[in-house]
């Protein structure tokens, strides 16, 4: 059987009121047939015998009722996902290898060929559920779901969130034609202004973990580089590697679901910077100018969006902001950030970006670049390299004492970010080599990371303060805001100390 739906992001609560006015006014009757709660659990085999075979598969328990069901993998084709599906019921509480016999378990075992499953992940959803129809000039019956969905994973990587909380509308076909499903989908899309969602919510159960679809399904088969191999082959491959992470964490960056789709995209973006501007006499000015400009942008705008998370995600830890006031506040601005992101994302600008960076990677070093450069090895470049960028970082925080404004913390930070994908670049071929000089840099980076955090939240609660008034409905809401000032007063003074003495370790460390 396939399944056929369109599937939106709400992330203000008013989306889901302008979603259904929107399909009233497009000449469709609405009813609500209430609320359902179900919770889902996902398997696979260790070596993901499902996934490559291309099915998800989950247990559904609703009520005291479960199904085993099996999903294919495939993604939107424009605004519409379909989907083949299998299911069946199964009784109680059970894990897939133990269903009783039926098509679903009947297709699972000769997929699984007898491997055990583990569980991957659960997800929980609150649904709402609305009946949609029009009868002109064909009867078609859609029915409209309103996802409030925890998504809660074991995490893979220490970035990963291992926690998803989302709101997505769901439009299913019942009957009706797939073309009459995407004209109820442009609707919502182009009169309500609804995100159309790019993942599944077992893709975003992945990304939960700390995995992603397409890196568990690609099989490469790259060749192996060498340090006696030339620079200019590691220097395209490298750029190559990060220009598909941009692309790759595009559409999740859009969604904004996960924040670490955008984390990513920018930590790629500023990776191809950094990597351009090293390798600037081998590229070139012109080239390596015009895309700086292009990456800096790009990395600016997804930089509102990140800290905004990061400013909300730190408050949501301090009793103070968790009250309310404050942190709707920043919730909003979040929320403000992310929509200004989706224009960036989704604007000719950055499009032409990517694809003339694609153009300019699969070109390949030009003839006279071959000719000057090509005789160069990876390790020769390699130290040559690392200690240029190595003294301009120890000259730049040797000049900081402990009244430095905040702004040189902010630019040695900028320096250890940058020596960091430099290292990080050359640890691909030597990573024995640069091992303990990375581990160092992530420690200042890490303290630099802090402080410029606390900066970052002050600049945002100072904000909030110029928001309120000083008449009695806004006192308690003043106090709060000074109080959570000083407590990065705090953290700013605190993590200026903890510079100093990891400067110090840097430092033995690079001598």
């Amino acid at each position: 059987m396939a399944e056929i739906e369109a599937k939106f992001i709400v992330r203000k609560p008013e989306q889901v009121e302008d979603a259904l006015r929107a399909l009233a006014d497009a000449g469709f009757t609405i009813a609500d047939r209430g609320e359902t709660n179900h919770t889902d659990r996902y398997f696979d085999t260790a070596d993901w015998s499902a996934l490559c075979a291309g099915w998800a598969c989950r247990i559904r328990r609703r009520d005291e009722k479960a199904t085993l069901t099996l999903k294919s993998l495939h993604g939107p084709s424009g605004s519409v996902f379909v989907r083949d599906e299998v299911s069946q019921s199964i009784p109680g509480l059970m894990t897939p290898p133990s269903a009783p016999p039926g098509p679903a378990k009947q297709q699972l075992d000769e997929i699984i060929a007898g491997k055990p499953v583990v569980e991957l992940f659960e997800s929980s959803c609150q649904r709402t559920v609305y009946l949609v129809k029009k009868n002109d000039p064909e009867s078609v019956l859609i029915e409209l779901d309103i996802d409030r969905t925890r998504i809660e994973a074991e995490k893979t990587t220490e970035k990963a969130t291992g926690i998803l909380e989302f709101t997505e509308l769901e439009l299913e076909l019942k009957s009706g034609r797939t073309a009459d499903l995407e004209r109820a989908a442009a609707v919502l899309r182009d009169q309500a202004g609804l995100m159309p969602a790019k993942y599944s919510k077992f893709e975003r159960g992945l990304q939960a973990a700390g995995l992603e679809l397409e890196a568990l399904l690609e099989n490469p088969g790259l060749p192996v580089i060498g340090e006696d191999d030339p620079i200019l082959t590691l220097l395209y491959s490298y750029l190559a590697e990060q220009l598909a992470i941009v692309r790759r964490q595009h559409p999740r960056a859009l969604e904004g679901v996960d924040p670490e789709g955008v984390h990513q995209m920018r930590v790629a973006t500023r990776r191809l910077r950094a990597i351009l501007k090293a390798f600037r006499s081998m590229l070139g000015d012109d080239v390596v100018s015009r895309f700086n400009t292009e990456l800096r942008w790009l990395a600016r705008n997804l930089g509102h969006a990140r800290d905004a998370d990061v400013t909300e995600r730190d408050a949501g830890g301090d009793p103070q902001a968790g009250a309310g006031h404050y942190q709707r506040f920043l919730a909003q601005e979040t929320v403000s950030a992310y929509e200004l992101l989706v224009e960036v994302l989704q604007g000719e600008r950055c499009t032409a970006l990517e694809d003339e960076l694609s153009r300019f990677v699969s070109a390949g070093p030009t003839h006279a670049m071959r000719e000057q450069f090509g005789g160069l090895g990876i390790a020769q470049c390699a130290r040559e390299f690392v200690d240029a960028a190595l003294h301009k970082l120890l000259a730049h925080g040797d000049a900081i004492d402990a009244d430095a404004a905040a702004t040189q913390l902010h630019k040695l930070r900028i320096e250890a970010k940058r020596f960091r994908y430099l290292l990080d670049f050359f640890s691909t071929v030597q990573p024995e080599q640069w091992l303990q000089l990375t581990e160092a840099v992530k420690k200042l980076q890490d303290v630099l990371g802090e402080h410029q955090d606390a900066v970052t939240a002050q600049a945002r609660i100072a904000d909030y303060a110029a928001t309120l008034t000083e008449d009695s409905d806004d006192r308690d809401k003043l106090l709060s805001a000074a109080q959570l000032m000083r407590a990065e007063t705090e953290r700013i003074a605190a993590t200026r100390q903890q510079f100093v003495e990891t400067w110090s370790e840097f430092r033995a460390v690079a001598a």
